[in-house]
């Protein structure tokens, strides 16, 4: 989650364990930057990572890929669909007050932060793979929603957008975290990616904030 232009709020170290479960969720072979990462700080105890939202347990293990509006978002890993919102205008985001220079069509709204489309995926042990910001949601995953259907690695799940709470700025949220049922913003978990371009650039398959990575998730058929 990213409030444009006031990264206000930064979560623990770098964290994660190589596992090729996860992949990159754009396609193969295109590469996109790293807004925000996990939170990390140095030993001094100054944040080096994840200082704008990404302070809390809920989202110390997230991250915002610089997706423009309209990039297909691919599942990271399989499953099956949990929740699904998708009711939102492409263009409905904004912040929670007023802020200096906001995008096109910032909207102030206490309320902000639960108008976003988004898509949760069910990993089946007891993870879930959050989606956030999405400009609309592939209508084969809202039918999907309505049965619990399964999840393919590289499914389209929907397009990026920049719905909800982020300062009109387009990229997507995404972060595993703890499944809840009653809640789609949970607390997040730290991963790490198997995509080759993560492992060769960070050996621990944490991608770096201010880097850009090529995805090696080929979209299902």
């Amino acid at each position: 989650m990213l409030l444009a232009g006031v990264l206000a709020s930064c979560g623990t170290s770098r964290a994660g364990s190589v596992d090729p479960t996860y992949l990159l969720p754009w396609a193969a072979g295109t590469s996109h930057h790293i807004l925000q990462g996990p939170f990390a700080q140095d030993a001094m105890g100054v944040c080096t990572s994840g200082c704008g939202s990404h302070r809390d347990e809920d989202g110390q293990h997230a991250w915002d890929f610089d997706l423009p509006e309209g990039t297909p978002v691919l599942a990271a890993r399989g499953g099956t669909v949990g929740l699904v919102a998708g009711s939102w205008s492409p263009d409905h985001c904004g912040g929670l007050s007023p802020m200096t220079n906001p995008g096109p069509g910032f909207v102030v709204n206490e309320n902000m932060g639960n108008q976003a489309n988004l898509v949760r995926i069910d990993h089946g042990d007891g993870t879930s793979a959050l989606y956030l910001h999405l400009s609309e949601v592939s209508p084969a995953i809202q039918d999907k929603a309505r049965t619990g259907g399964t999840v393919a690695q590289g499914e389209v799940l929907g397009l990026s957008g920049k719905t909800g709470l982020t300062g009109c700025v387009p990229h997507l949220h995404f972060q595993v975290e703890r499944t809840v049922r009653a809640d789609w913003y949970t607390e997040s978990l730290p991963i790490a990616f198997g995509d080759p371009d993560v492992l060769a650039q960070d050996p621990d398959g944490v991608p770096a904030e201010g880097g850009s990575y090529v995805s090696g998730n080929s979209p299902a058929a």
